[in-house]
C-alpha cells in the first residue's frame, strides 16, 4: 500500500499540473488515508519551496490542518505538540489568539508555536513569535527554543531588542544566557537597535552572565557606540578569572590598537596563570609570537631583578640562604607557552600543506 500511494503520490506531484489531491483523497480508504499522512510527513520534513507548498495542499485534503486547531483548542499538552507539529510542516499559521490561549504554559509549547509562525513566514513573525517566546515571565529554552528565538529575531530583529531592553533584568540567569548568546549571532541585522543593556550586564550579579555578555560583544567591534560604552579600565577588578579570560577574547575579536592595548594592560598583570595564557594566546594571534610585550612593571619583577642582581650579603643577611636566580615573570611563561602553541599550529599547517603537495605529485 505505501509503495503504490507513494508512486502516485509523486506522479501527482510532478507528473501533472493540478495534483487534484481533494478529488484523490476522496476515492482512499481509512487506512490509506493514514499511511498518505505518515509519508507526507517525511517528504514535508525533506522538501522545501513550491515542492512544500503543493505537498501542503494533500495536508489539508486530509483534513490535518483543521484537525490541528482543533487539538490545539481542546487537546492536552502532546496533543497540542502533536498540531503544532503539523501547522509547522504545513506553513499554515492558526489565528494567534489561539496560539496566545494555549500555547504558552510551557517553553516547548512557546517555542513550537513561534516556529509555525516562522515556517509560515507570516509578516508578525517577529513581534508575535518574540511576544510568545518572551511574554509573562519566560523560563530558559531548549536548544530548540533558543533557535527559534534567533530566527524570529532575525526576521525583524526590533521586537527582540525592545523585549530585552525592558525585561532583560527580570529574567532568571539561564534565559539571560541565551537571549545573549542570540545576540551574538545578530551582528549583520541589529541596525541601531538599543544594546545597552548588553553592556549593562557586564555588571551582573552571576559570573556566568558577565562571561555571556562580553562573548557577545566579540561580535560587535564594528559598533563604535557600543565599544564606547564599555570600560576597558574595569576589566582587572572583574572577580572572576573565567570572566577576564571571556574578556580578552572578545577584545581580540575587536583587534584594533586600543583593544589589544586593554588586553595587554590587563593580562600581563593577571593574578590568574590560565587567564594570562588567554592573554597570550589572544595577542599573538593578532600581532605573532615575536612581538613580546614589555613586562617589566608587572607586580614583583623589579624586586626579582634586584633580587638577582644583588651584591655581597652584609653581616645582616649572612645567615640567609643566597637568592636564587631570577625566575622568569608570570606572564613570561604564558607568552612563551602561546607563542609555542602558534609556531606548532603553524609548522603542522604547512606540514599538511606540503603532505597535500606531494600526495598531488605521486598520484599524479
Amino acid at each position: 500500500m505505501r509503495a503504490e500511494l507513494r508512486s502516485e503520490l509523486l506522479d501527482r506531484l510532478y507528473g501533472r499540473g493540478d495534483p487534484a489531491w481533494d478529488e484523490w483523497v476522496a476515492g482512499r480508504s481509512a487506512a490509506e488515508r493514514d499511511e498518505l499522512e505518515s509519508v507526507l510527513d517525511v517528504y514535508l520534513r525533506e522538501l522545501d519551496g513550491r515542492d512544500a507548498a503543493t505537498l501542503a495542499g494533500l495536508g489539508r485534503a486530509l483534513g490535518l490542518a483543521e484537525r490541528s486547531r482543533r487539538h490545539v483548542a481542546e487537546g492536552d499538552y502532546w496533543a497540542r505538540s502533536h498540531a503544532l507539529v503539523w501547522l509547522a510542516l504545513l506553513r499554515d499559521a492558526p489565528d494567534r489568539d489561539l496560539l496566545r490561549a494555549h500555547c504558552t504554559e510551557t517553553p516547548r509549547e512557546r517555542a513550537a508555536a513561534a516556529r509555525v509562525l516562522y515556517a509560515a513566514g507570516t509578516d508578525d513573525c517577529a513581534t508575535t513569535g518574540v511576544d510568545l517566546l518572551l511574554r509573562d515571565d519566560p523560563v530558559p529554552f531548549s536548544v530548540f527554543g533558543v533557535d527559534t528565538l534567533y530566527r524570529v529575531a532575525e526576521r525583524d530583529p526590533g521586537p527582540f531588542f525592545d523585549r530585552a531592553a525592558a525585561d532583560f533584568a527580570t529574567w532568571p540567569p539561564a534565559l539571560q544566557r541565551q537571549v545573549l548568546l542570540v545576540v551574538r549571532h545578530l551582528t549583520t541585522v541589529v541596525g541601531g537597535a538599543d544594546l545597552s543593556w548588553v553592556v549593562a550586564a557586564l555588571s551582573s550579579p552571576d559570573s556566568s552572565v558577565r562571561a555571556a555578555a562580553w562573548r557577545a560583544l566579540g561580535a560587535y567591534g564594528w559598533n563604535r557606540r557600543l565599544r564606547d560604552a564599555v570600560d576597558l579600565e574595569a576589566i582587572p577588578d572583574e572577580p572572576a578569572p573565567a570572566v577576564r579570560a571571556d574578556a580578552y577574547r572578545a577584545l581580540g575579536v575587536w583587534g584594533d590598537a586600543p583593544a589589544l592595548a586593554a588586553v595587554e594592560a590587563a593580562g600581563t598583570v593577571d593574578p590568574d596563570t590560565r587567564a594570562q595564557v588567554t592573554a597570550a594566546e589572544t595577542l599573538v594571534a593578532q600581532r605573532g609570537p615575536g612581538a613580546v610585550p614589555a613586562t617589566s612593571d608587572s607586580p614583583g619583577s623589579a624586586d626579582r631583578a634586584a633580587d638577582a642582581t644583588a651584591g655581597p650579603a652584609d653581616e645582616t643577611t649572612a645567615a640567609a640562604p643566597a637568592a636564587p636566580a631570577r625566575e622568569a615573570a608570570p606572564f613570561d611563561v604564558a607568552w612563551a607557552w602561546a607563542a609555542e602553541h602558534a609556531r606548532f599550529d603553524r609548522l603542522a599547517r604547512d606540514i599538511s600543506q606540503d603532505r597535500e603537495r606531494l600526495y598531488d605529485e605521486v598520484r599524479g
